[in-house]
Parts: C-alpha cells; structure tokens; sequence
C-alpha cells in the first residue's frame, strides 16, 4: 500500500538533497558537464548492478522504444529547456512556472491514458500546488529579484517546455510497463541510455573549452559532489521514480515530486541556518496539508 506515493516523496527528497551537490559541481564545471557526467556514471552504475543481482532484462522493442522515447523527451528535451530558461530567468522564477508540470501531467494522463482522479486527490493537488507556489514566491535574501538579461518571454515558454517534457517523459514510461511489468532499474538503465549518447556530441564540443578531467583533478570537492549527485538523483533517484510513475497516477505521483522547494526549505533550515520567511513556512504546512489528502484512500 502506498508503494507508489511513497517512492515519489523518497525521490523528491532525493532530488532536493542532490540539487545542492549538483549546483556546487556546476560552479566549478558547468552544467553540460556535470550533467553528462552524472548521466554518464549512473549509466555505468546501472549496467554493474543489473547484471550483479540478476535483475530481468527481458524487454519487448514497444517497451525497449517508449523507454528511449521517455529519455529523450524528460532528460535531454525536459532537463535542456529547463537550463535554457535559465538564461532568461532567475531560478525562483523558472521554478515557479515549472510547479505546474503536476498538472500538465494530469492532463496528458487523462487523455493518453484514461487516468481518472478522485476528488479529494484533486482538492489534495491544488492544496498542495498553493502551497509550493507561496514557498517558491517567498524567494530569499541571498537571490536575485529580476530576470536575467534577454526576453522573459521566451525564458516562460522554454520553462514551459520543460514541464511538457517531464510530463510527456512520464507518460511513455508508463506506457512501457502497461504491456508488462518491468524492473525499475532495466528501465531506467534504457531510459539514459539515449541520453548519453545524444548529448555526448555536445559535450565533446564543450570539453574544447571545460576540460572535466582537469577540473576535476584540481578540485576534487567538484568530482566528488558530482559523485554523491549522480548516486542520489540519477541512480536511486531515477528508479525510485519508475517505480513512483508505476504503482500510482501519474498526476500523483508528479505532484508529490513536485514538492521539492518544500524539502529544499527544511534542508536550507537546517543543514544551512537559512531564515526562513512566514510565506515559506505557511506555505509548507498548506503542502503538507495537500500531501495528506493525496495519501488518504
């Protein structure tokens, strides 16, 4: 009971802890290469622990191409609009528009997949989405209060695109285990692997002027935080998330993901003595108001 709930909050915790690593990693090297890397290395973590514990590799090629199709729309198309945005936006702004990706998963599962939501997981959703919209908006001292130089409007569109990316990447992955079950590691080891390999072309080119062998000689804090990253969010994050997307609704199971600016503000309280704002703090008791509604059945 709950599997699928459950394993969501695991990964947005996951994911929340991880995005500290992963934006000091970034200072140092960039994000092309801290992304890659991570991918890179969870793909290599993947192919050990398959074949280490003899998890099943039987896939049909229906599953084998809505696995791919759903890497490439959530971390290539998703996680590269989502840093294109970035130029245009700042983070809480970017953030903020992204807090919708719940419902525009929502809305493709119930025409792609027929997903009905009961009424207090609807009531449970917009509680919870009130919720991380006030902590997001709440800013802090510490970020910057304008967009970045260049058109707001196409940093809310490529925003945007983001959410429909993780959304559409979220459905194929369900598609995929309807035909039968399958492991959530095989499927997430299919789902980076076209990843990998289309953005190692890109990455190429950017090691001409980041060199990362040589970053991360330097500074090993960066490799390291790349190391603990790639652990966390693509490795148990990812297939925590399979079997999230799997055992739920999609709608569910993204707007509980979706809660990571909530996790984000009690690891800020309390690993970082950040002040918090009473619009964060009211702001997380109304998400986790909405989190009960969505676990109550």
């Amino acid at each position: 009971m709950y599997i699928g709930e459950i394993s969501a909050l695991l990964t947005a915790f996951l994911w929340a802890l991880s995005s500290y690593f992963f934006a000091a990693a970034t200072l140092k090297a960039g994000s092309v290469t801290v992304n890659f890397t991570r991918l890179l290395f969870s793909l290599v973590l993947f192919c050990i622990t398959i074949p280490l514990f003899s998890l099943p590799v039987d896939l049909s090629a229906y599953q084998i191409v809505m696995l791919m199709a759903s890497g490439v729309a959530g971390l290539v198309l998703g996680d590269s609009f989502f840093f294109k945005s970035l130029e245009y936006l700042t983070t809480r702004v970017s953030v903020l528009i992204t807090s919708f990706s719940p419902g525009v998963s929502a809305l493709l599962a119930f025409i792609f997949l027929g997903e009905r939501l009961p009424f207090l997981s609807i009531l449970g959703m917009v509680i919870s989405l009130s919720g991380i919209l006030l902590v997001v908006s709440s800013g802090s001292s510490h970020e910057e209060e304008h967009p970045k130089p260049g058109h707001v409007k196409k940093g809310v569109a490529l925003a945007f695109l983001y959410t429909l990316g993780q959304a559409s990447g979220l459905i194929l992955l369900k598609f995929a285990n309807e035909e039968s079950e399958v492991n959530s590691m095989t499927a997430t080891a299919v789902r980076i692997m076209p990843a990998v390999l289309i953005l190692l072309p890109y990455f190429l080119m950017k090691v001409k002027t980041v060199n990362p062998k040589k970053i991360f000689n330097y500074d090993r804090k960066a490799f390291y935080n790349v190391s603990a990253a790639t652990v966390l969010s693509a490795y148990m994050g990812m297939a925590l998330m399979f079997v999230a997307v799997t055992k739920t609704k999609v709608a569910i199971a993204s707007m509980i993901m979706a809660s990571i600016p909530l996790i984000q503000l009690v690891i800020s309280k309390y690993l970082y003595k950040e002040k918090l704002t009473w619009r964060s703090i009211i702001g997380a008791f109304i998400t986790v108001g909405g989190m009960v509604l969505l676990f109550w059945k």
